[in-house]
């Protein structure tokens, strides 16, 4: 899934960071609109002439509707959805997926990919040498459990506290 991420991060994004979720679903040829009423986070719709269109529930903090923009470009990025069907995604407060459910799962694993960049992500760690949970999820406009789940999926660890450093060094 995440292969098919950076097919569209090479295609669609521009390398802002954090990535423009709304431009890229426009250059995908994904419709994005803004709803009040609607429950649920996100809906997405595939029209009988095979029209993508995300509507966003406004009532939800914004960083679930981001990553709910994410796994809805996914589910269509990854023909999850035929002409004429839709999906409502409710989005826990804690970003929990059902991993029992392949296409919830493999759209979770694309919004990640999308959303933090591998490339960046890496230089952030090893080059920029962020150490901070907190300002990694700043930069990408996440929450920082998915930073920890990007961090695993791409085997980066953060570099120790300093004072983590030294006290080590004066145990040796």
């Amino acid at each position: 899934m995440a292969l098919f991420a950076e097919g569209i991060l090479k295609l669609h994004w521009d390398q802002s960071v954090p990535v423009n979720l709304a431009r890229i679903a426009k250059k995908m040829g994904v419709t994005v609109a803004l709803s009040d009423t609607l429950e649920p986070c996100v809906c997405i719709d595939i029209s009988a002439s095979n029209h993508a269109r995300i509507t966003i529930g406004t009532r939800h903090p914004l960083l679930l509707q981001r990553y709910g923009v994410a796994q809805a470009l996914g589910h269509r990025a990854l023909h999850h959805l035929r002409p004429g069907t839709g999906l409502l995604l409710h989005i826990p407060d804690d970003f929990r997926v059902d991993h029992r459910q392949r296409i919830h799962s493999e759209a979770h694993q694309f919004a990640l990919a999308l959303m933090i960049p591998a490339s960046v992500l890496a230089y952030s760690v090893c080059d920029m040498r962020v150490g901070d949970l907190q300002a990694l999820a700043h930069l990408f406009h996440v929450p920082p459990s998915l930073i920890k789940q990007r961090l695993a999926d791409l085997d980066l660890r953060l570099a120790k506290p300093l004072t983590l450093q030294v006290n080590r060094l004066l145990l040796e």
